[in-house]
């Protein structure tokens, strides 16, 4: 059996302090103002999953959690006073070779969780913002939790110091010493099998763990988590774009190319049917950049744009569009570590 290993718990960077003070001395924000004066080279598209405070995140995972609605509403404040809000049809033109306003950045918003329609849209709506949400067509209004929350929740209930699993591999999760580095592992496993039985996998969890979840409670936690069909519409209808995150949110690298296919072309008929309007635009769940058979797999599904995620920025002269380049956020970005990261851009 695999034992995972301890992991030393991160503490603020250096470059986090330095950045802090220069911020308490207002030179990011002068620095800020003197970078929207140069021409942009490049586009920025900038990746939430959840707008919410830590209490509401619960048992499910912590970690696709970037800020609370206060911080989101700071750094929307900041973008609009120092760049532009560029929406899918400007990035789509600037692929295209068509310009692109100061300091430009994209909003996106992965998984659909119900935070985007209750917290972030009022948000972007009262700055005058658009951003634009990806949803794995396979959730809205199914009453089940994403497979990632299903980990979290499970290990938040476990009593147990250690488990023991035998698929995919026998393997031992001491949660005693390293409760955080076991849900990285199992999250790893997901993310990276070829041909995971995600059923089984879970099966075999919830048998280690001694823990199960009741149906009906796994009803009530996606109705108020997960966005309903009726608010993926509503946000469209407020001027936002809407795409596709998969049906299934699968890492489509370990799947067959059938499956795959079979995935990626029903999430963009559903999406299109709930729109009415066609979907031609997906973000690979995890954001793995697409290669080879499945390259070809995303176009033969029907679309001809795709965003891949923590991969950097998006520079037109070396753009795959459908491999467009994004930058994930998260906590240790807010503040003034935000203005750096506006300000870094090439």
């Amino acid at each position: 059996m695999r034992l995972h290993p301890v992991r030393p718990t991160t503490r603020l960077s250096k470059r986090a302090r330095f950045t802090r003070v220069l911020d308490s001395l207002g030179v990011l924000d002068r620095l800020l103002s003197l970078r929207a004066r140069l021409a942009t080279r490049s586009l920025m598209v900038l990746t939430y999953h959840r707008i919410a405070d830590a209490s509401v995140v619960g048992e499910l995972d912590a970690d696709v959690r970037e800020t609370d609605a206060h911080g989101f509403a700071e750094q929307i404040k900041v973008v609009k006073q120092h760049g532009s809000f560029v929406s899918l049809p400007d990035v789509r033109r600037f692929l295209q070779g068509g310009p692109l306003p100061p300091n430009a950045v994209m909003l996106a918003f992965d998984d659909g969780y119900r935070d985007c329609h209750d917290v972030a849209l009022p948000i972007l709506k009262r700055a005058g913002a658009i951003a634009t949400f990806f949803v794995p067509t396979a959730y809205p209004d199914a009453g089940r939790i994403f497979w990632w929350d299903r980990i979290a929740l499970l290990l938040q209930r476990c009593q147990k110091r250690a488990l023991a699993l035998s698929y995919p591999y026998p393997i031992l999760l001491d949660l005693g010493r390293d409760p955080v580095g076991a849900k990285r592992l199992l999250l790893g496993l997901v993310k990276r099998t070829p041909g995971l039985d995600l059923a089984r996998f879970f099966d075999e969890l919830s048998r280690a763990a001694d823990v199960t979840l009741d149906p009906a409670e796994e009803r009530a936690i996606a109705a108020r988590t997960i966005m309903g069909f009726r608010d993926v519409r509503a946000l469209a209808d407020a001027g936002m774009s809407v795409a596709s995150h998969s049906h299934e949110h699968r890492v489509i690298a370990t799947m067959t190319p059938a499956e795959a296919l079979s995935d990626l072309d029903r999430s963009r008929r559903v999406l299109s049917d709930v729109l009415e309007q066609d979907v031609r635009t997906v973000a690979y769940p995890v954001g793995h950049q697409v290669q080879g058979a499945f390259l070809r797999i995303a176009r033969d599904a029907g679309f001809d744009l795709g965003f891949t995620n923590a991969t950097g920025y998006c520079m037109r002269d070396r753009a795959d569009p459908l491999n467009v380049p994004r930058i994930a956020m998260g906590p240790e970005l807010e503040g003034a570590m935000f203005k750096a990261l506006l300000i870094a851009r090439p």
